[in-house]
């Protein structure tokens, strides 16, 4: 019987051993692909550069050698060309790498049936460690006019991997159900109306970009001329132009909450301004070279939007005053914290020249953005109050009846009327009730006199009978008396009940109502929320 008893363990130990290879032969798949897939996105650019550049020679190998470094500017690691650092480096590459990255980690939890937090964690710290450790190798290997400190290189690559893996398994794997667990509604509410409004603010960065090049279109088109050399130095200066968009973008919020960006010498305020040498590119040909116009402080409304919009957005949390300010000091915290992050990556070394450093003063810039936010969004929550639009006209309890007092206490005296005319109309039944039993009762009484004196007569045999029968109408009409008192008394006391009892009733029916919705929240993840069987975006 052991022998028997220990074959189905074995197979289901074998089971889930072929089960957790074909995962791990997932993710090495998954991210050899993405290697590959950065790899090939930084040859291409390079490949596209040297093409179509006047007096660069194509060379192939040549090309394949420089996406190395390639590589590592998608990730945000710092390069060194010829001891020059170059730590500014465009984040457009970068962000459709890590879209890349956190496609593959979907891809792999969706395959592999992963559902749990703890089944992501392997995969998460997988993607972030391989990227790590090859970003180390490349920077170790490089050995030119271009090389990278190995550190800056393991913390750059692995940081872009497990950030963007993370955001690709969060929703699959439970992560931000997680979180959602562990904090209060007010503090989640807050959170996604912080991402809500670190979205705004980006959209305000880009609303300034695009005045700026409106506005400076002429300059743009004269830089692109002086570029030299035809239209292959022509499209190699906007190819670079468009990569470095998102940090311009960027920039612009940095310009419109006031606390600016400096290129080396070039200072840039909506109330101050001290003009400088910059690179001749199209893209930084929206830059001023005078000094601040009077006209440029209507930025200074766009801060102001975003933050009513937080605030309008807050309003929707339901709480008191206290609850909704809650939300509002959370969402600015997590926008203040999330351009904090975009700022320091966004800027960085030009050289040793005098184009840098080039700063978009991150802890400024921070502290400005959690003002602009906070403030405007506590005053339209204080002042505007709670949005009630989406709420129905009256709240209806558990028990079906009204929340507000003065409907409840109509809905309560309409009732009691109702009780009391239905008392009302027993009372009557039952006193009708009683009178045709009692008329029955002397009739009977009369007709069994009558007949009682011809059976004296008779014998003794139908005296008994008679006797006999007269005992059970007797009994009949006793028990048709106490069922029409019991049912008198019951309609009196349903009569009698005032409304403060009926209220006192209350209770009860909500308690009932109420115990078959659950105590609190569950304390931690219910694994059949997260595994199960394959679904059908898991079978395609």
């Amino acid at each position: 019987m052991s022998v028997l008893d220990s074959i189905p363990h074995a197979i289901a130990d074998a089971r889930r051993e072929r089960r957790l290879g074909i995962r791990w032969w997932l993710l090495a798949v998954a991210i050899g692909a993405v290697l590959l897939v950065g790899y090939l996105i930084a040859a291409g650019l390079i490949a596209l550069a040297v093409a179509t550049a006047t007096s660069a020679r194509f060379d192939p190998a040549v090309v394949l050698v420089a996406a190395l470094p390639g590589w590592l500017a998608l990730h945000q690691a710092t390069l060194k060309i010829m001891d020059a650092p170059l730590s500014i480096l465009p984040l457009l590459p970068t962000a459709l790498m890590m879209l890349v990255i956190a496609g593959a980690s979907a891809w792999v939890a969706r395959r592999s049936r992963l559902r749990r937090p703890d089944q992501a964690w392997p995969l998460i710290m997988a993607m972030g460690l391989v990227h790590a450790f090859v970003g180390t190798g490349i920077a170790m290997a490089l050995d030119g006019p271009v090389n990278a400190v190995p550190v800056d290189a393991f913390l750059s690559c692995g940081l872009t991997a497990t950030i963007a893996s993370t955001a690709g398994v969060a929703n699959r794997c439970g992560l931000i159900y997680l979180v959602w667990e562990r904090v209060e509604a007010e503090v989640w509410s807050g959170m996604r109306v912080g991402l809500l409004a670190l979205a705004a603010l980006v959209a305000a960065g880009g609303v300034v970009l695009l005045f700026g090049i409106c506005v400076s279109a002429p300059e743009m088109a004269a830089a692109i001329a002086r570029s030299g050399g035809g239209a292959g130095d022509a499209i190699g200066s906007t190819l670079l132009s468009i990569l470095y968009l998102p940090n311009a973008v960027l920039a612009g919020w940095a310009f419109a909450a006031g606390t600016g960006l400096s290129i080396g010498r070039l200072t840039l305020q909506p109330l101050q301004s001290t003009p400088g040498p910059v690179p001749d590119l199209p893209l930084l040909a929206v830059l001023p070279t005078q000094d601040s116009a009077v006209w440029w402080a209507i930025v200074l409304a766009l801060p102001l939007l975003v933050g009513a919009l937080a605030g309008a957005a807050c309003r929707r949390s339901s709480g008191l005053l206290a609850r909704r300010l809650l939300a509002v000091g959370v969402a600015a915290a997590i926008a203040a914290l999330g351009m904090l992050v975009l700022a320091y990556v966004a800027g960085g070394d030009i050289g040793n020249g005098p184009f840098g450093p080039v700063t978009l003063r991150p802890v400024s810039l921070a502290a400005a953005t959690l003002c602009w936010i906070a403030v405007p969004a506590a005053a339209v929550t204080w002042l505007a109050g709670p949005d009630t639009d989406d709420e129905p006209e009256a709240d209806v309890t558990d028990n079906g009846h009204s929340a507000d007092p003065a409907t409840a206490e109509a809905d309560e005296d309409s009732a009691n009327e109702t009780t009391s005319a239905e008392a009302d109309s027993d009372l009557a039944e039952s006193g009708t009730d009683n009178a045709a039993d009692a008329d029955s009762a002397t009739t009977d009484d009369s007709t069994s006199d009558a007949s009682d004196k011809p059976a004296e007569a008779t014998g003794t045999t139908d005296a008994a009978a008679g006797g006999a029968t007269d005992a059970d109408e007797d009994q009949v009409g006793d028990r048709s008396d106490e069922d029409a008192a019991s049912k008198a008394d019951a309609t009196d006391d349903a009569a009698s009940d005032e409304p403060g009892d009926s209220a006192a009733r209350i209770p009860l029916a909500r308690a009932g109502a109420e115990s078959d919705l659950p105590k609190h929240k569950p304390t931690e993840i219910d694994p059949t929320e997260f595994d199960g069987d394959l679904r059908e975006d898991d079978r395609s």
